[in-house]
């Protein structure tokens, strides 16, 4: 499509504005008070990312630093209750989806665009990520900035574009590392893509790659100064077994069939549509090349999970694209597509309601046997006073000199909803150096003769061998045991532990 007819359409057509920001407020005035009424504790990782924010870095352990810089800055205005550590969720989310509308509306219509930031707001992942704060999110907005930018300079370029596009692949790389998934599809748009070609071989492609690796050079200086933590956590979660089948296609159909629950049934079937007549040129401006955006994370975990494992969100910033190029497949097509696009959406908010109303009421979801799908979200509070309890009765007459964990996600939720109040709060290092989680490089159980309370999760014979080894004495104490709710309960054994002295061998 030629300059001039694009810019006819999109002035001549509605722009959707008005109903775009009406549905945006309204979801998103929905999740805020859903967050007010949860009766759920943050998640391990949620309290981990809490922690972050308190000590701000330019990496962590297992995630570069852009999470805990978004908790840092709403909880800087709301405090450091539950819903404030979440509500970045929802509203960097409803960013997002105007950014799409944006963008969808520049490059088609404003349809196009009303209809793509509805599929992204209206997603069942969305709806379920809403309600927590997780690191897809600040990584989900920087991926839309980064598309919105690379549409407006493949077709006049300029320099606050430029900016945009290169501080949007920064700040996403320090959100997430799949922000590099960005570039497979990018380097194709700029080898077969006239326009995009013209804009990225320039000076202002220079400065796009200047802004991006100056946001890369502070977390890759973290890294070396850290045995380069993050990158090895990253690689290692891609978790390749030697020995093991070269294919798991078992791991290939769940990660698909998570992709189904994840967009939305009908919604992923409406952009296997949009994709294949993108290719087969049916579909018109950069409708092909918005099509590598939404293919080159969805196969690069696919491969991924075809070779060992792969989480349903690892793709998720291909959503961004695909829901921009289902709504103008559908808007193109509309005469046949209106009902598929609109039930669909309908129908599939109303799932994603009826199921989020059930899990606000804890009794609900204890009837209907659902209790662990919510156990890692419930009885923290309890938790830490049980443990309290226990470590200030001290043990044969000795007062503890601190609590030790072996788990991550409970040395976080505990430290989190308050035992910091009660006793220093240590993480016990299986091997000699910290290699697992960031509370081990910032909180390793220092050496001591006095007794530690130790909380032991793990069970198998070697942790259990390691207690005694790094131990002068253990000594078995009653497990703690809370109850969760729906017949489930936290049960974790418990040991006195004196003569500590952290192993320099295993």
């Amino acid at each position: 499509m030629s300059r001039s007819n694009h810019s006819s359409a999109s002035i001549n057509g509605p722009d959707f504005h008005k109903p775009l920001l009406t549905l945006i407020l309204a979801i998103l005035a929905l999740r805020v008070a859903v967050l007010f009424i949860s009766p759920y504790n943050l998640h391990g990782d949620e309290a981990q990312y809490w922690a972050w924010s308190k000590s701000l870095d330019w990496g962590f352990f297992t995630k570069p630093p852009g999470i805990a810089a978004v908790i840092a800055f709403f909880t800087s205005i709301f405090g450091d209750t539950e819903w404030a550590v979440r509500i970045g969720s929802p509203i960097l989310h409803s960013v997002t989806a105007y950014v799409i509308y944006r963008t969808g509306r520049h490059v088609y219509s404003g349809a196009t665009g009303f209809w793509a930031a509805a599929f992204y707001l209206l997603m069942p992942g969305v709806w379920f990520s809403s309600n927590l704060i997780s690191t897809d999110v600040p990584l989900l907005l920087c991926w839309a900035l980064a598309l919105n930018g690379w549409t407006h300079l493949r077709e006049r370029p300029s320099w606050p574009r430029a900016v945009q596009l290169g501080m949007a692949l920064g700040l996403g790389f320090l959100s997430k590392y799949a922000m590099l998934f960005f570039f497979p599809a990018l380097l194709l748009a700029i080898i077969f893509d006239k326009p995009t070609r013209r804009a990225l071989v320039s000076m202002k492609g220079l400065l796009v790659l200047a802004l991006f690796v100056a946001w890369v050079i502070p977390n890759m200086i973290w890294n070396m100064n850290h045995d380069f933590a993050t990158l090895t956590h990253t690689a290692a979660n891609a978790d390749y077994e030697m020995g093991s089948a070269l294919f798991k296609p078992l791991q290939f159909l769940e990660f698909w069939g998570g992709q189904f629950a994840l967009f939305g049934p009908v919604s992923l079937f409406l952009l296997g549509m949009a994709i294949m007549s993108a290719f087969k040129n049916r579909l018109n401006g950069p409708a092909k090349f918005l099509a590598l955006f939404v293919l080159s994370p969805l196969i690069i975990i696919s491969f991924q999970a075809l070779l060992s494992r792969a989480d349903l969100n690892w793709a998720v910033t291909g959503y961004v694209a695909g829901a921009i190029l289902t709504a103008h497949f559908c808007v193109k097509y509309w005469a046949r597509m209106k009902n598929w696009t609109g039930y669909n959406l309908a129908v599939q908010s109303c799932v994603c309601l009826i199921a989020l109303g059930i899990y606000m009421i804890p009794s609900l979801v204890d009837s209907l046997g659902r209790a662990n799908d919510v156990k890692r979200l419930r009885g923290w509070p309890a938790t830490v006073e049980t443990l309290s309890d226990i470590y200030q009765q001290g043990h044969d007459g000795n007062a503890y000199r601190a609590i030790a964990m072996d788990k991550r996600i409970h040395f976080y939720a505990l430290n989190y909803n308050g035992i910091r109040e009660t006793a220093p709060l240590y993480m016990w290092l299986y091997r000699s150096h910290a290699d697992n989680n960031h509370a081990e490089i910032s909180h390793p159980l220092p050496a001591g003769e006095a007794p530690v309370l130790l909380v032991n999760y793990h069970q198998k014979p070697e942790y259990l061998e390691a207690f005694s080894e790094d131990f002068s004495r253990i000594e078995a104490l009653p497990p703690l045991d809370v109850d969760l709710g729906g017949g489930k309960r936290r049960q974790l054994r418990l040991w006195a532990g004196y003569g500590y002295t952290p192993t320099t061998t295993r």
